[in-house]
């Protein structure tokens, strides 16, 4: 008697990886000036494209390549996507609303001195809280929640049977938020992951016994590619 497996069994253990490159953005003034970002739509600095220039170089000398670039509509993210694809394959960047980084409402542009003067409470909260920004206008944790899922289960559902690698190319407080939906099972309240300018991190994304889930291979910072420290230049929220 032939044994039978049916496709959505077979499916369930193929191994298909899709790999995604994710890139924080280049440095923009509020970041030197560790203030907090949010939606605020600050270019690049020189400081920022030189960072970007950097990590460009280092790519082409690991021969990392991609299929696909996608970029936060922000334009700190938009030019950090361009300015790297000049040097490499010369695709058109894809804008992915998804990728945009989280409303932090009236915080944005505001230091941590002055966050403490005008809405000291947020610097006191515990830190699975930090991502709410739902109490000062912004996004709240929910809502990042639902982003996040909606982002990562469209790229699976697009790119994943494919084999693809994609360059994505977003902002720290989303970055973080992604890392920790693809490489935790269940999501934890608490993760954290330090995202600097142009930090470069590569998940292979496959599914697993049932599961789709992300393994993260290497997470560099720029400064081992060449770029001098940010060490005191990163802000609470980027």
């Amino acid at each position: 008697m032939a044994f039978r497996v049916s496709k959505s069994t077979l499916r369930r253990y193929i191994t298909r990886v899709m790999r995604l490159l994710l890139v924080r953005h280049g440095e923009t003034r509020a970041n030197s000036e560790q203030r907090i970002q949010g939606r605020l739509d600050e270019p690049l600095t020189e400081r920022g494209r030189s960072q970007v220039r950097t990590l460009g170089q280092a790519m082409r000398r690991l021969g990392l390549s991609w299929d696909s670039i996608l970029s936060s509509p922000l334009a700190r993210a938009w030019q950090t996507a361009e300015l790297l694809e000049q040097g490499g394959s010369q695709r058109a960047v894809t804008e992915c609303p998804e990728l945009i980084e989280i409303a932090a409402g009236r915080l944005e542009g505001l230091t941590a001195k002055q966050i403490g003067r005008e809405a000291p409470g947020f610097l006191g909260r515990p830190v699975e809280q930090l991502g709410d920004f739902s109490e000062y206008g912004g996004e709240s944790a929910d809502e990042v929640k639902d982003r996040v899922l909606c982002l990562y289960d469209g790229l699976v559902a697009k790119y994943l049977d494919l084999e693809q690698t994609l360059l994505l190319v977003s902002h720290g407080g989303l970055l973080f938020q992604l890392i920790r939906r693809m490489v935790c099972s269940p999501v934890p309240d608490v993760c954290l992951v330090r995202f600097g300018n142009c930090s470069l991190t590569c998940v292979d994304v496959q599914r697993r016994r049932g599961r789709v889930l992300g393994e993260i291979r290497y997470h560099v910072p720029i400064e081992l590619f060449g770029e001098p420290s940010e060490e005191g230049q990163v802000g609470i929220f980027r």
